[in-house]
């Protein structure tokens, strides 16, 4: 098997590295990617079974470096989704209208579900790259811990005021009892409107939180869309309220 010589050696891998910014101002995977690239380049020069092996290796190992840099545009993507649906969720239920809210929550469901099928072949590939028993498959997976999704319950909103309320003065005329008539009205209006832009917030920030770490941690999307579906009843309920109130 005829090898080339040191320097022709060199120039291959200059060949390859020719225009590229250098080694330590490059992303990690596109740095493998070049290394890879230098040496496919390299065993082309090997005569004979040693280097089709080694060209299978490195074509093998290129395609694993292919595959992790889809599972990381597939987070990329996640998250800018994840971002796109806490707004539209946000400017949905401010304006009143919660018709397509329902599908933003199985969108959510569905980008979910994308990225756990997409780390999961990412934990295969570097399995194959050899990486796990060196913890890079940890530093890549983020552990299923996190702090806990904050729950909203009716209790925790703002209380409606009642004619009957306790702390309501006496009545001296029907001029005054109109006058705190139509202002606990105001106040009932004022109560429903924070009730429901509570709850929006609620949920905005959940979806922001899911968006922030890509969808990657499955007990947290599993808790957090438990409770984004809790929370949207609640919103419902709170509408409804609004309307018999007004009715």
């Amino acid at each position: 098997m005829q090898l080339t010589g040191p320097n022709r050696t060199q120039d291959l891998a200059g060949d390859e590295r020719h225009g590229e910014q250098p080694e330590l101002e490059q992303d990690p995977l596109e740095a493998a990617r070049t290394h890879v690239h230098a040496l496919l380049h390299h065993t082309r020069m090997l005569a004979g079974e040693p280097g089709d092996v080694l060209d299978l290796a490195l074509r093998t190992a290129q395609r694993a470096f292919e595959e992790i840099g889809a599972c990381n545009t597939r987070l990329d993507m996640a998250s800018e989704r994840g971002k796109a649906i806490a707004r539209e969720l946000e400017d949905r239920l401010t304006e009143g209208d919660s018709a397509a809210v329902p599908a933003l929550l199985d969108e959510l469901d569905h980008l979910a579900a994308g990225v756990a099928a997409s780390e999961t072949e990412r934990r295969v590939v570097l399995r194959i790259l050899g990486t796990e028993e060196s913890g890079e498959e940890d530093a890549r997976t983020p552990p299923d811990v996190h702090d806990p999704v904050p729950v909203l319950a009716a209790a925790d909103l703002p209380r409606i005021p009642s004619l009957y309320d306790a702390e309501q003065p006496g009545y001296g005329s029907l001029t005054e009892m109109m006058a705190v008539r139509e202002r606990t009205a105001a106040q009932r209006t004022d109560a429903h409107a924070r009730r429901s832009a509570v709850v929006t917030e609620h949920m905005t920030e959940i979806v922001t939180r899911l968006a922030d770490v890509s969808f990657s941690d499955p007990g947290l999307n599993e808790e957090a869309i438990a409770e984004l579906r809790r929370a949207h009843a609640l919103w419902l309920a709170c509408t409804d309220e609004r309307r018999r109130d007004n009715s």
